[in-house]
């Protein structure tokens, strides 16, 4: 991976937070749930980048849709699961319930320094999840941060059932 530019630019949690890359990896393999398949996708936009998350289950979507973000975010490799946070989330549809998702996973990273690497997610309602993020604090030691994400954004959203299981597809302002 290329260097990354130095950045003046100061995240919420205090540490210099480098200027978009040159180049992601666009794509990761992970084993979920037995099997070794793509959990996602990173996908370039003009002014933004986004990513689309795979699964079988619309659970998975959302976890794998968590893994994503994350990846943009820091090295998945990198974060430890040594802590858990319980979360509920509620949206008006399905497609504003992954925002919201997101937007609260992205919330306790700016707010509380939160990173998550594993994640358990149970769809209670068309419209609600409760779940429990595994992970860390971030640590400068540890932790080289790739992206500053500010906000997870409507722009391209979608969230579908496929042959094949579920797809999300979302973009994040950087």
């Amino acid at each position: 991976m290329q260097a990354f530019r130095k950045s003046s630019r100061k995240s919420k949690v205090g540490r210099n937070v480098p200027k978009r890359p040159q180049s992601l990896p666009k794509r990761a393999m992970l084993e979920y749930d037995g099997c070794v398949m793509e959990p996602f996708r990173v996908l370039e936009h003009t002014a933004d980048i986004g990513f689309e998350a795979f699964a079988a289950t619309r659970e998975g979507v959302f976890v794998n849709a968590a893994r994503a973000l994350m990846h943009l975010i820091v090295d998945l490799e990198s974060i430890a699961p040594r802590g858990s946070v319980p979360m509920r989330v509620q949206g008006a549809d399905r497609p504003s319930l992954l925002v919201n998702w997101l937007s609260e996973i992205l919330f306790l990273h700016d707010a509380e320094g939160w990173l998550f690497r594993d994640y358990e997610v149970r769809l209670r309602q068309e419209t609600s999840l409760a779940a429990v993020a595994r992970g860390e604090k971030f640590d400068p030691a540890r932790h080289q941060a790739k992206l500053l994400v500010k906000a997870i954004t409507y722009h391209q959203l979608a969230l579908e059932q496929t042959p094949e299981g579920w797809r999300a597809q979302v973009y994040v302002d950087i």
